[in-house]
């Protein structure tokens, strides 16, 4: 009697459990490893565009992760004294979802539970050895597990990808993501349309952003360039309050609600921003790479959680035909999501070094009532083209 095949998922964030449930879906049977505890950390938010909200739907979550988050469309670009300077309009492409990551985590880990797929907390992955068809994974805890494939979904700092590729180490880019979610009720911006969109104030040189990510609930971010590693490690270690001394001193003379929003924020969410710009492969024998494991950008693209979505949606319809070789499988994956992964990628990055540009009195008034008008537009119809983009399968 023919068996399931059995997958190994490595990492339990957001690209190892949607795999997981959409290849149980095909019949193939899927274990999620992942290295930390059971747990629900706050781990900041982020915005899953329309594109990744398709794959929610898919995997039959999309109305309880919309309970848990906000529907978002649009993005407006203000100056820091206040002015609308630009709206990038994508509604027509759907909505997407401003959402806190534990959040994701946590509907995605009840609908494991409730589809009965397992999933194995506090297993971290030492090794990977391939014997023979199969292959071995072993974890710190000296257990191991056989299967038929696996798959390396275990982010931007992938144990996977260093077992695959030990020298491809992802590329610190030198910014500091800095941002919090406010105490409920505690700020509210007073232009009612932004509750229903992103909203990115450009200053002479710094970026604000922030939106509604739930119920009552405002989320900010910023990204912080530090050109030493001593610059960086300052801003990852000062205390709290100080932290926020220096980032009321960053915005100060800017327009509401930047100010009321970094006075009301509980618990500061702040951390390197690493990329992984391109790899020589993303499989090698029955193992494969997706999501930031093979592809990590700046959240300046907008696109790491959908991306991840969408990987899991394309590689989980090419693997599931039963006869296919499931080496030929990953070869088209990676064939098929390669450009557009590293193309997101290097404009996430592009976004983060433009951000450090210094503008004179000259280039604020030419970006605000010329460029950005413009650009605005321009950007709008690329988001459409990317949230829009049909999927293989």
């Amino acid at each position: 009697m023919n068996r399931n095949r059995r997958a190994l998922v490595i990492g339990g964030g957001i690209a190892g459990p949607a795999v997981a449930l959409l290849l149980a879906r095909h019949g193939i049977d899927p274990v999620v490893f992942e290295a930390y505890p059971r747990t629900d950390v706050d781990a900041g938010g982020l915005q899953i565009a329309p594109n990744g909200m398709r794959v929610v739907a898919e995997l039959g979550v999309a109305e309880a992760l919309v309970k848990q988050g906000h529907p978002c469309s649009d993005m407006a670009f203000r100056n820091h004294h206040g002015r609308d300077i630009g709206l990038v309009r994508t509604a027509d492409a759907g909505a997407g979802l401003n959402v806190a990551r534990s959040a994701i985590h946590r509907v995605l880990r009840d609908e494991l539970d409730r589809r009965g797929v397992p999933v194995r907390f506090e297993k971290r992955l030492a090794d990977v050895t391939l014997a023979g068809r199969e292959v071995v994974a072993s974890f710190a805890d000296g257990t191991t597990e056989v299967g038929d494939f696996l798959v390396g979904a275990d982010g931007v700092r992938s144990r996977v990808r260093a077992w695959m590729l030990p020298d491809a180490a992802p590329r610190d880019t030198g910014m500091v993501s800095i941002g919090g979610f406010c105490r409920p009720g505690a700020v509210a911006p007073a232009d009612p349309r932004d509750a229903e969109r992103l909203t990115f104030v450009v200053g002479p040189r710094h970026q604000f952003g922030y939106s509604l990510m739930g119920p009552r609930l405002w989320g900010w971010w910023c990204h912080a360039h530090g050109a030493t590693e001593e610059e960086r490690r300052a801003l990852l270690d000062m205390p709290g309050e100080d932290l926020r001394a220096r980032m009321l001193e960053r915005y100060a003379g800017w327009a509401d609600p930047v100010g009321p929003l970094i006075r009301a924020t509980e618990g500061w969410l702040r951390t390197r921003i690493h990329d992984v710009p391109a790899l020589p492969v993303w499989h090698r024998g029955p193992v494969v790479l997706l999501g930031d494991a093979a592809h990590a950008m700046s959240p300046a693209g907008g696109q790491g959680a959908s991306l991840a979505l969408e990987d899991a949606h394309v590689f989980a319809s090419l693997v599931a035909a039963p006869a296919r070789h499931v080496e030929d499988a990953m070869a088209e994956f990676e064939t098929l999501r390669r450009a557009r992964a590293e193309g997101m990628v290097a404009q996430a990055y592009a976004n983060d070094r433009r951000s450090l540009k210094e503008l004179g009195p000259l280039g604020q008034w030419t970006r605000d009532r010329v460029m950005m008008p413009v650009f605005a537009r321009l950007i709008g119809r690329a988001l459409n083209r990317i949230y829009k983009a049909p999927l293989p399968g």
